[in-house]
Formats: structure tokens, C-alpha cells, sequence
């Protein structure tokens, strides 16, 4: 029995997972908060663009009117998902990239007759038997094309080279070969040639996140923590800094006759900058000079590498 959708206030679709009472809500699986509404209406914007561009390129592909509309967006167990698909629909496989979990797009079972047959060329009459293989073949071509249609409108989906592997009708069939867990699911509106169903696309929550660039500002906040825990630190942390004329080398019996009003050359000459160092160790060079009547030292850019002895 297919999934009730039901709309909130922000276009966020919920999903009852067994009728009333049970509400299916989208969270984030691996901390137990709900999915930031950044994330879902990035998910959702996306898989707007693909509707739009189905609609447009799919009645030339099947030379038949068709529209698509997405109606709902929820969550719910991989499990759940598979249980409620129809008999006859199409439950396509798609892979992605090695490491990254993959989805499946189920086709509603109204649908796949019209789909098949008018890929054949047929009218589009409904198919009222578990398809065949040579229908799923048909579907599963069908299946990567609006694949490769959300890819081009998607470049990180795009980047993971999703490949439609099989379309199966009994779900049973896809149990090991898809990652168990937690799942978002986009829920579309379709029309094939005046025939009206559904689709829907199981996206595990992992890769959901990383298609929209979750994973990537959550790395981003973190280091924006980390880099204003690591400014107040250093406020309260004091270093040694030392401003180096130069370094020259004597004899040590001219260095045990060193006295008051001697005076040694150093060798460098007055224009060149001087060495700042942090710790001991060289940093920035520096030009000398005076304010408010004391010494300074400018930082005019990083020190050279220091050579080896």
C-alpha cells in the first residue's frame, strides 16, 4: 500500500508510515535532530529541477504528454520503504560511486504498462501481471534515463556515475544488495500519456546529506569552531618573539678578551631587514624603526628557509 503524504506549513512533506497516528518525521539518523531545513529544501529544490526537466524531455522520449510533480518528502526505514511497494511496480536499482550508498527509484504499478508499452510503441495500457524480463529491461533503460536527466541537472549526483544495475518487481530481490537503514524519500506526481501514478525515490539519509553538501558544512562549521577556539586560546597563551640583528662567529680567545667599549662587526649590511623569531626559530623579516620613542620592528614578509649546515 503506498505511503500518505501529508504537507506542513513549509512544504516539508511527512509520511504516515502505517496510516494515522504513526508520523514518519525527517531527522537526522546519526545524531537523533531533526534534518536542517537548509538541507531539505536543497534536496527538494533539486529534485524540483528534475520534475521539470521529465516533464520536457520525457514526452518527446515516449512521444506521449507527461508531467511530474513533487508532492512529498519524508522519511522512513529502508524496510518500511520496500514493504510498501505494489506488486507490479518497478523497483530500479541505482549505484553509485564505490562507498557511497546507493537508491532505488520505484516506478508505480500504474505506470510501468503505460511506460512499457509506449517505449514499444503501443498504447499506453496498464500491465496487469508482474512484468516480464524483457519489460523489466525496458523499464530499467527507462529507469536510467531519468537518471541521467537529474544527473545533468545535479552536478554531485552527476559526479557519483549512478547506474541504473537492474529493475526488479518483488523487493524481496533488492534485500543485500542496498544498504538497510534510514532513508529519505521524494515522492512524485507522474502523468504518462493521461495515465496517472506514482514514483518515488529512496535516497538513504548518508548520501542524501553528502549529495547536498550537508557533510560538507558540517566540516565547515567545525573548522570555524575550531579556528575561533583556537583564537581564544592563543589570547591568553604568551610566545617568546625576538628580533635578530645578526649572528656572527669569533674565536673563543677573542671572545674571552671582549670588553667594554670593544666593538664587533657583524657584516650585514645597514639597509638589509632584520629576523624575527618565534620561539627561537626564524618567522618574518623586519624593518627597525622608532615610535613614540622606542624601538619597533615592522613585518615586511615571511623569513627564508633556513639553510642547512
Amino acid at each position: 500500500m503506498a505511503q500518505a503524504m501529508r504537507q506542513d506549513p513549509d512544504g516539508v512533506a511527512s509520511a504516515d508510515a502505517d496510516g494515522p497516528g504513526r508520523e514518519a518525521r525527517a531527522y537526522d539518523f546519526r545524531t537523533g535532530t531533526e534534518l536542517s531545513r537548509e538541507t531539505l529544501s536543497q534536496l527538494r529544490a533539486c529534485s524540483e529541477r528534475l520534475t521539470a526537466a521529465l516533464g520536457r524531455t520525457m514526452s518527446v522520449y515516449l512521444d506521449s504528454p507527461t508531467r511530474f510533480e513533487v508532492t512529498g518528502m519524508g522519511a522512513c526505514a529502508l524496510e518500511q520503504f520496500l514493504s510498501g511497494a505494489p506488486q507490479q511496480a518497478g523497483l530500479g536499482l541505482v549505484q553509485f560511486a564505490p562507498a557511497f550508498p546507493g537508491m532505488v527509484w520505484q516506478i508505480g504499478d500504474t505506470l510501468t504498462g503505460p511506460i512499457v508499452n509506449r517505449m514499444l510503441g503501443g498504447p499506453p495500457e496498464a500491465l496487469e501481471r508482474v512484468p516480464t524480463a524483457l519489460e523489466a529491461g525496458l523499464l530499467r533503460h527507462f529507469t536510467q534515463e531519468m537518471v541521467d536527466i537529474w544527473a545533468t541537472t545535479w552536478d554531485r549526483l552527476a559526479a557519483q556515475r549512478p547506474q541504473v544495475q537492474e529493475v526488479v518487481s518483488e523487493s524481496a530481490a533488492l534485500q543485500g544488495k542496498i544498504a538497510e537503514g534510514e532513508t529519505v524519500v521524494v515522492t512524485m506526481a507522474a502523468e504518462i500519456a493521461g495515465v496517472a501514478g506514482e514514483m518515488r525515490i529512496c535516497l538513504p539519509v548518508a548520501s542524501a546529506q553528502r549529495l547536498v553538501g550537508e557533510a560538507d558544512a558540517t566540516k565547515a562549521r567545525d573548522r570555524r569552531v575550531n579556528e575561533e577556539r583556537l583564537r581564544q586560546v592563543g589570547g591568553r597563551v604568551m610566545v617568546p618573539v625576538s628580533v635578530v640583528v645578526h649572528e656572527v662567529r669569533v674565536p673563543l680567545s677573542e671572545a674571552m678578551k671582549l670588553q667594554a667599549g670593544d666593538v664587533i662587526l657583524l657584516g650585514k649590511p645597514v639597509r638589509e631587514p632584520f629576523t624575527v623569531a618565534v620561539r627561537g626559530r626564524p618567522k618574518f623579516l623586519a624593518q627597525t624603526g622608532v615610535i613614540g620613542g622606542r624601538l619597533a620592528a615592522k613585518l615586511i614578509g615571511p623569513s627564508p628557509p633556513a639553510r642547512r649546515r
